[in-house]
C-alpha cells in the first residue's frame, strides 16, 4: 500500500539514490545555500509560496525568485520519487502548484507594472477589467509532470482603454495593454536566464494558434468558438 505522503521515509536501500543523478549533483553545488528555505517533505503552494518570499527577501527579484524555487523543488521532488517511492499524485501535484503560484505571482506584477505606467484597463462603464489565465492540457488537469511544458489561453473581459496617467498620458488600449502583460509574464515564468526557467510557455492552443493575438478579449472568443 502507498504510504500517505506526510508519512513518506526513505526506504531501504534508496536512502541515498538520488546522490547518483548528475543534475541532483548540480543543484545541490548551486543552490546548496538555498536548499534550507524550502521545507523536507512534499512541496505545498503554502510552502512554496513561503519559500518565493524568503528568496526575494535575500535580494533575487521576482523571475530569479521563481526559477530558483523550481530548482528547488526538483530537487525535493527527485529526493521523493527515487528514495521514498512517492505516489504520483505527490510528484504531479507540486509541479503543478508550482506552475499556478508563478502565473498568479508573474500576473500580478505585470499588470502592477503596467498599471503605474499606463494605468488601469477598464470595460465599457469605467470598471476594472479582469485577465484570466487558461490552463489547458496537462495544467488545466492538474497533472504536469517535471518536464511538462504549459498550455494557456490569456482572456481578458472586456474590450476598452485604460485609464492612463494622472496629466492623460500613456493610454493604451486593453489589446495592447494585455498583450504587454502576456509579453511580461512570459519574462518571468517563460523565458531562460541563468537559473534556467520556471516552465516553458505553449500559446498555440489560443484562438487561431499562433497567428492569432496572444491575448483575446471574452467577446472574441465567444464568437471564435461559436463561428
Amino acid at each position: 500500500m502507498q504510504k500517505p505522503s506526510s508519512d513518506l521515509t526513505p526506504i531501504d536501500g534508496n536512502s541515498h539514490l538520488a546522490d547518483h543523478s548528475r543534475f541532483f549533483q548540480r543543484l545541490h553545488r548551486r543552490y546548496e545555500s538555498e536548499m534550507a528555505l524550502l521545507p523536507a517533505g512534499v512541496p505545498t503552494r503554502e510552502t512554496m509560496a513561503q519559500t518565493c518570499d524568503a528568496l526575494i527577501a535575500k535580494g533575487h527579484d521576482l523571475g530569479a525568485a521563481l526559477r530558483i524555487l523550481r530548482q528547488l523543488v526538483m530537487e525535493r521532488l527527485i529526493r521523493l520519487d527515487c528514495e521514498q517511492q512517492a505516489s504520483l499524485e505527490d510528484i504531479c501535484l507540486p509541479v503543478t502548484h508550482l506552475a499556478e503560484l508563478a502565473l498568479d505571482r508573474a500576473c500580478v506584477a505585470a499588470r502592477a507594472d503596467l498599471d503605474t505606467r499606463h494605468g488601469a484597463p477598464r470595460g465599457p462603464n469605467g470598471e476594472p477589467v479582469q485577465l484570466w489565465v487558461i490552463g489547458m492540457g496537462k495544467l488545466g488537469a492538474r497533472e504536469l509532470n517535471v518536464s511538462s511544458d504549459i498550455d494557456l489561453i490569456y482572456v481578458y473581459e472586456h474590450d476598452g482603454e485604460t485609464a492612463g496617467l494622472p496629466d492623460g498620458r500613456g493610454k493604451l488600449s486593453n489589446h495592447e495593454y494585455f498583450a504587454r502583460a502576456v509579453k511580461a509574464i512570459y519574462n518571468l515564468v517563460g523565458e531562460t536566464t541563468e537559473h534556467g526557467f520556471v516552465f516553458r510557455v505553449d500559446l498555440a492552443l489560443r484562438p487561431n494558434g499562433n497567428s492569432g493575438p496572444s491575448a483575446v478579449s471574452l467577446a472574441a472568443l465567444e464568437e471564435y468558438l461559436l463561428v
